[in-house]
Protein backbone atom coordinates (compact mmCIF):
# COMPACT_ATOMS: atom_id res chain seq x y z
CA UNK A 1 0.00 0.00 0.00
CA UNK A 2 1.35 3.14 -0.99
CA UNK A 3 2.11 5.74 2.29
CA UNK A 4 0.74 9.60 0.93
CA UNK A 5 2.77 12.68 3.04
CA UNK A 6 0.52 15.04 1.59
CA UNK A 7 -2.76 14.21 0.61
CA UNK A 8 -6.02 16.34 -1.18
CA UNK A 9 -7.67 18.59 -0.13
CA UNK A 10 -9.77 19.12 3.60
CA UNK A 11 -13.07 20.46 3.19
CA UNK A 12 -13.66 20.38 6.70
CA UNK A 13 -12.74 19.01 10.32
CA UNK A 14 -15.80 17.86 11.90
CA UNK A 15 -17.89 14.58 11.91
CA UNK A 16 -21.19 13.99 9.68
CA UNK A 17 -23.01 11.13 8.53
CA UNK A 18 -22.03 9.16 5.58
CA UNK A 19 -24.46 10.48 3.14
CA UNK A 20 -24.41 14.19 4.11
CA UNK A 21 -21.07 15.06 2.71
CA UNK A 22 -20.19 18.03 0.41
CA UNK A 23 -18.62 15.71 -2.57
CA UNK A 24 -21.26 12.75 -2.94
CA UNK A 25 -24.57 13.24 -4.06
CA UNK A 26 -27.70 10.98 -2.74
CA UNK A 27 -28.10 7.52 -3.35
CA UNK A 28 -29.04 8.18 -6.92
CA UNK A 29 -25.78 8.44 -7.90
CA UNK A 30 -22.79 6.22 -9.14
CA UNK A 31 -22.47 3.53 -6.26
CA UNK A 32 -19.26 2.71 -4.99
CA UNK A 33 -18.50 0.28 -2.17
CA UNK A 34 -14.85 0.09 -0.60
CA UNK A 35 -13.48 -2.53 1.77
CA UNK A 36 -10.96 -0.63 4.13
CA UNK A 37 -8.43 -3.24 5.32
CA UNK A 38 -8.67 -3.96 9.59
CA UNK A 39 -8.76 -0.78 12.12
CA UNK A 40 -5.84 -0.14 14.40
CA UNK A 41 -7.43 1.04 17.89
CA UNK A 42 -5.63 5.27 16.83
CA UNK A 43 -6.90 5.05 13.31
CA UNK A 44 -10.45 6.81 13.64
CA UNK A 45 -9.99 9.29 11.14
CA UNK A 46 -10.58 8.85 7.36
CA UNK A 47 -10.82 11.56 4.09
CA UNK A 48 -12.44 10.69 1.43
CA UNK A 49 -11.16 13.28 -1.42
CA UNK A 50 -13.51 13.39 -4.68
CA UNK A 51 -11.35 14.49 -7.84
CA UNK A 52 -12.82 15.89 -11.08
CA UNK A 53 -12.02 18.02 -13.72
CA UNK A 54 -13.33 21.55 -11.31
CA UNK A 55 -12.11 20.79 -8.23
CA UNK A 56 -12.16 18.50 -5.44
CA UNK A 57 -13.34 18.30 -2.43
CA UNK A 58 -12.24 16.14 0.90
CA UNK A 59 -15.02 14.65 3.77
CA UNK A 60 -13.81 13.78 7.01
CA UNK A 61 -15.26 10.62 8.47
CA UNK A 62 -14.62 9.96 12.29
CA UNK A 63 -15.39 6.74 13.97
CA UNK A 64 -15.64 4.93 10.55
CA UNK A 65 -17.03 1.50 9.11
CA UNK A 66 -14.36 -0.48 7.61
CA UNK A 67 -17.16 -0.90 4.96
CA UNK A 68 -17.72 2.53 2.64
CA UNK A 69 -20.98 2.84 0.48
CA UNK A 70 -20.46 6.09 -1.90
CA UNK A 71 -22.64 7.87 -4.39
CA UNK A 72 -21.12 9.79 -6.42
CA UNK A 73 -22.16 12.07 -9.01
CA UNK A 74 -19.59 11.18 -12.17
CA UNK A 75 -20.99 14.69 -13.68
CA UNK A 76 -17.96 16.47 -11.54
CA UNK A 77 -16.09 13.78 -10.11
CA UNK A 78 -14.00 10.87 -11.77
CA UNK A 79 -11.50 9.65 -9.19
CA UNK A 80 -12.04 8.90 -5.28
CA UNK A 81 -9.29 8.76 -2.79
CA UNK A 82 -9.58 7.41 0.32
CA UNK A 83 -6.83 7.42 3.51
CA UNK A 84 -6.67 6.79 6.71
CA UNK A 85 -4.10 4.91 9.66
CA UNK A 86 -2.45 8.99 9.71
CA UNK A 87 -1.86 8.19 6.00
CA UNK A 88 -0.65 5.27 5.78
CA UNK A 89 -3.14 3.53 4.27
CA UNK A 90 -4.20 5.43 1.11
CA UNK A 91 -6.99 4.00 -2.02
CA UNK A 92 -7.36 5.45 -5.13
CA UNK A 93 -10.44 4.66 -7.76
CA UNK A 94 -11.27 6.21 -11.07
CA UNK A 95 -14.08 6.04 -13.21
CA UNK A 96 -13.46 4.25 -16.26
CA UNK A 97 -16.28 3.42 -18.54
CA UNK A 98 -19.38 3.56 -16.23
CA UNK A 99 -17.14 1.30 -13.69
CA UNK A 100 -15.30 2.46 -10.93
CA UNK A 101 -11.33 0.96 -10.71
CA UNK A 102 -9.08 1.18 -8.06
CA UNK A 103 -5.88 1.81 -9.40
CA UNK A 104 -2.26 0.12 -7.67
CA UNK A 105 0.15 2.48 -9.09
CA UNK A 106 -0.23 6.40 -8.98
CA UNK A 107 1.98 9.44 -7.76
CA UNK A 108 2.80 11.20 -4.52
CA UNK A 109 0.93 14.13 -4.11
CA UNK A 110 2.71 17.22 -2.90
CA UNK A 111 1.94 20.35 -0.57
CA UNK A 112 2.42 23.39 -1.96
CA UNK A 113 2.74 26.17 0.49
CA UNK A 114 1.54 30.00 -0.68
CA UNK A 115 4.52 32.69 -1.17
CA UNK A 116 2.76 34.85 1.46
CA UNK A 117 0.14 34.55 4.23
CA UNK A 118 -3.03 35.06 3.28
CA UNK A 119 -4.95 37.53 5.56
CA UNK A 120 -6.80 35.49 8.53
CA UNK A 121 -8.77 36.84 11.17
CA UNK A 122 -10.92 34.88 14.43
CA UNK A 123 -11.04 34.26 17.86
CA UNK A 124 -8.19 31.79 19.27
CA UNK A 125 -8.86 29.00 21.82
CA UNK A 126 -8.68 31.25 24.53
CA UNK A 127 -11.47 33.78 23.14
CA UNK A 128 -9.10 36.89 21.63
CA UNK A 129 -9.94 37.99 18.90
CA UNK A 130 -6.56 37.68 16.67
CA UNK A 131 -5.20 38.62 13.23
CA UNK A 132 -2.34 37.28 11.44
CA UNK A 133 -1.41 39.98 9.87
CA UNK A 134 -0.31 41.99 13.35
CA UNK A 135 1.06 39.26 14.92
CA UNK A 136 3.72 38.36 11.75
CA UNK A 137 4.41 42.35 11.68
CA UNK A 138 5.29 42.55 15.37
CA UNK A 139 7.23 38.85 15.74
CA UNK A 140 8.44 36.29 12.66
CA UNK A 141 5.83 33.64 13.20
CA UNK A 142 6.35 29.43 13.79
CA UNK A 143 2.73 27.96 12.39
CA UNK A 144 2.09 24.24 13.33
CA UNK A 145 -0.86 22.70 12.00
CA UNK A 146 -1.68 19.57 14.32
CA UNK A 147 -2.28 16.32 12.48
CA UNK A 148 -6.05 15.59 12.23
CA UNK A 149 -5.82 12.23 13.80
CA UNK A 150 -3.62 12.56 17.64
CA UNK A 151 -3.29 16.07 17.03
CA UNK A 152 0.12 15.93 16.61
CA UNK A 153 1.86 18.88 16.74
CA UNK A 154 5.93 19.02 17.18
CA UNK A 155 8.81 18.29 19.73
CA UNK A 156 9.17 21.11 22.04
CA UNK A 157 13.09 21.12 21.91
CA UNK A 158 12.51 21.79 18.12
CA UNK A 159 10.65 24.84 18.95
CA UNK A 160 13.34 26.22 21.61
CA UNK A 161 16.44 25.65 18.83
CA UNK A 162 14.00 27.13 16.22
CA UNK A 163 13.52 30.31 18.70
CA UNK A 164 17.55 30.14 19.43
CA UNK A 165 18.04 31.24 15.27
CA UNK A 166 15.46 33.70 14.86
CA UNK A 167 17.07 37.40 15.81
CA UNK A 168 16.80 40.04 16.53
CA UNK A 169 13.14 38.22 17.97
CA UNK A 170 11.93 35.10 18.89
CA UNK A 171 9.22 33.46 17.22
CA UNK A 172 5.85 33.09 18.30
CA UNK A 173 4.56 29.90 18.11
CA UNK A 174 1.16 29.79 16.33
CA UNK A 175 -1.01 26.27 16.94
CA UNK A 176 -3.81 25.24 14.65
CA UNK A 177 -5.56 22.34 16.69
CA UNK A 178 -7.97 20.38 14.25
CA UNK A 179 -10.70 19.84 17.30
CA UNK A 180 -13.77 22.07 18.08
CA UNK A 181 -13.13 21.82 21.84
CA UNK A 182 -11.07 25.31 23.02
CA UNK A 183 -9.91 23.32 26.41
CA UNK A 184 -8.41 19.90 24.18
CA UNK A 185 -6.21 22.21 22.44
CA UNK A 186 -5.32 24.22 24.40
CA UNK A 187 -4.54 21.33 27.27
CA UNK A 188 -2.86 19.17 24.17
CA UNK A 189 -0.50 22.05 23.68
CA UNK A 190 0.21 22.21 27.21
CA UNK A 191 0.64 18.21 27.48
CA UNK A 192 3.10 18.98 25.09
CA UNK A 193 5.28 21.73 26.75
CA UNK A 194 4.75 23.87 24.49
CA UNK A 195 3.06 27.58 24.47
CA UNK A 196 2.18 30.00 22.34
CA UNK A 197 -1.40 30.92 20.53
CA UNK A 198 -3.58 28.23 20.39
CA UNK A 199 -6.86 28.08 17.79
CA UNK A 200 -9.30 25.80 17.74
CA UNK A 201 -11.67 24.82 15.83
CA UNK A 202 -14.72 25.41 17.21
CA UNK A 203 -16.05 28.75 15.45
CA UNK A 204 -14.14 26.95 12.08
CA UNK A 205 -11.46 29.08 12.25
CA UNK A 206 -8.70 25.88 11.76
CA UNK A 207 -10.97 24.36 8.44
CA UNK A 208 -10.06 27.87 6.93
CA UNK A 209 -6.50 28.13 7.92
CA UNK A 210 -5.66 24.87 6.26
CA UNK A 211 -7.44 25.86 3.15
CA UNK A 212 -5.86 29.24 3.14
CA UNK A 213 -2.44 27.77 3.26
CA UNK A 214 -3.18 24.65 1.13
CA UNK A 215 -2.64 22.20 3.77
CA UNK A 216 -6.05 20.34 3.67
CA UNK A 217 -5.86 16.71 3.80
CA UNK A 218 -2.31 16.30 5.43
CA UNK A 219 -2.31 13.30 7.34
CA UNK A 220 0.85 14.59 9.33
CA UNK A 221 1.71 17.61 11.36
CA UNK A 222 3.08 20.71 8.70
CA UNK A 223 5.09 23.95 9.96
CA UNK A 224 6.57 26.76 8.43
CA UNK A 225 7.59 29.68 9.46
CA UNK A 226 6.33 33.58 8.24
CA UNK A 227 8.56 36.15 8.34
CA UNK A 228 7.08 39.86 9.40
CA UNK A 229 6.56 40.66 5.84
CA UNK A 230 4.40 38.22 5.65
CA UNK A 231 6.54 35.77 3.10
CA UNK A 232 6.52 31.97 4.29
CA UNK A 233 9.76 30.39 4.61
Amino acid sequence: MHKLTALFGLFSLFSFTLFGSSCRSDQRGSHLVIQLDAKTSHDTVAFITCIGPEGQMTDTLTHFDTKLELYLDTARFHSVLVSHDAGQRVRLFELIGEEWKEQTNFPEQKMKLPAEAPYLVGKDASGKERNLVDLYRKHPLLVVFASPEGLNTMPSHEIRELRAKAKPDSLIAVFFMPTTSDSTARLRVKRDSLDGIVFSDSLGVVSEARRLFGVEGQAKSVHFRIDTLGRIK
